[in-house]
């Protein structure tokens, strides 16, 4: 299978180049040329494989011009040894149709683990083959950046560069990128949000000063497909666990890059039976206003509870918009040529498909707390914020009786002033993971906010 820009159709290059690649030359995203399609007698027969064994099912046609099938088994069985549960995810249920997916049992205890586990083995395997020095690059409203050091940092030849927003993830999701005491690690604490590292990273995959030199620079953010094509497997994890118990089939996903959900919308084209995505977002709620609204608007970012999701581009929405444009790049590339000086809004054919599919809820840092609190009190059960707004957006849009699989984004021990806050109690034990890190020295840098300082710093460290 090829890959094609969002951009620019004509383009066509292997997996590989995506991998080892980051935005397309002309600022698009990479995408794939034919989607895998399984029916739903197929996928039926998936249903006594592991996780492992399933991740390889599905995804393999995404690689299979340049893997072998045992190859790619054995980096999928790699990549998820690092997993506390043998199963990866886990299933929890809450009540009657409503059911809890934990997908933070990776090494930083968030659901980023399961796909950027995958990118650095797969990204191992590839650099193999490359005479070039790697250097991976991204940016993190909190949980990215930890999880793409857990991923990459023990790899060889391979320097780690996270930018994070400057006092506006926790103490706990800083530590996690600070005090990895590996010489190839370089967390940079920027001082701007996420939307501005966000676009400093993407301003660095199309400077010249970067593309030309000897080191290969590498997305981890969702931007890299190889992300959201690893997202998509738990959704079918869960169809097949609940299949014989399942009233209709709707996921509510919190998100902020639009990542999370946009692997949900893969899964549906890939023949899951999904009826409905809710979409949740915290204060910032760019991705609220999309679905119920039709307008796509960067907005200012407040700080708020749930950080991860203190964005207000939502980078993968470029991918749902190529797809309901029908693949026309250059249209696409009309459209976002003129944002965000100029808001977006589905076509009204595509706004049907789009409305039907996705619902969206916003839930602010009260009603968060509130969340936690009623949860905990109702069910003995203990949310983070960011799945707090999921659990909220299924109360208020779901209906009686209604299958509804809320995803559990982080552990809630990431987020403890917030837990103390909401229950006023010592409830949640640190897992060892956390409780290890607690007293390490920490090592990073604090930028400004300028594309050639952050260059400069950057350039300086690869040599």
């Amino acid at each position: 299978m090829h890959y094609r820009s969002t951009r620019n159709s004509s383009l066509s290059i292997p997996f590989s180049e995506v991998l080892l690649g980051s935005l397309a030359s002309d600022g698009g995203l990479y995408m794939p040329e034919k989607t895998p399609h399984f029916d739903l007698e197929r996928i039926n027969t998936f249903e006594t494989l592991t996780y492992q064994q399933l991740t390889t099912e599905l995804l393999f046609p995404f690689v299979s011009e340049e893997l072998r099938i045992e190859d790619f088994e054995n980096i999928v069985n790699s990549s998820y040894q690092v997993f506390e549960n043998e199963e990866v995810v886990r299933l929890i249920k809450l009540k009657e149709q409503r059911w809890i997916l934990e997908l933070f049992h990776g090494p930083t205890l968030a659901f980023k683990d399961i796909a950027m586990q995958l990118l650095g083995t797969l990204l191992e395997h590839f650099a193999q083959k490359e005479s070039k020095k790697i250097a991976v690059l991204g940016a993190t409203s909190g949980d990215t950046g930890s999880a793409a050091i857990a991923a990459f940092s023990r790899h060889k030849n391979v320097e780690v560069f996270i930018l994070f927003p400057y006092q506006r993830v926790t103490d706990v999701q800083r530590l996690q990128m600070t005090t990895s005491q590996a010489s190839n690690v370089h967390p940079l604490s920027v001082q701007t949000d996420f939307d501005g590292c966000q676009a400093l990273v993407k301003e660095l995959f199309l400077d010249i000063n970067i593309s030309s030199n000897p080191t290969r620079f590498i997305a981890v953010n969702s931007i890299n497909w190889t992300r959201c094509m690893a997202q998509s497997v738990y959704y079918f994890w869960t169809y097949l666990r609940l299949k014989e118990q399942l009233k209709g089939l709707t996921f509510s996903v919190p998100s902020g890059n639009f990542g999370h959900a946009y692997a949900g919308w893969l899964a549906k084209e890939m023949g899951l039976p999904i009826k409905k995505i809710i979409v949740a977002t915290n204060s910032n709620d760019v991705l609220h206003r999309l679905f119920s609204n039709n307008s796509y608007k960067k907005g200012e970012v407040s700080q708020t509870l749930a950080p991860s999701m203190d964005i207000s581009v939502a980078s993968n929405f470029e991918r749902l918009l190529f797809e309901i444009y029908k693949n026309n790049s250059q249209l696409l590339n009309q459209t976002m040529s003129t944002f965000p000086q100029k808001e977006i809004a589905f076509p009204e054919n595509g706004w049907n498909k789009v409305h039907n599919f996705f619902s969206s809820f916003s839930t602010n840092d009260e009603e968060i707390l509130k969340e936690i609190k009623a949860t905990y009190k109702n069910h003995n059960y203990i949310l983070d914020p960011h799945t707090a707004t999921g659990i909220r957006a299924t109360r208020k849009l779901s209906t009686p009786g209604q299958s509804v699989i809320t995803m559990a984004t982080a552990h809630p021990a990431k987020f403890m002033d917030t837990i103390r806050q909401a229950l006023s109690e010592e409830v949640v034990s640190i897992p060892d993971q956390l409780a290890s890190i607690i007293d390490k020295e920490e090592d990073f840098v604090v930028l400004p906010d300028n594309i050639d300082k952050v260059r400069e710093y950057i350039l300086s460290s690869v040599g």
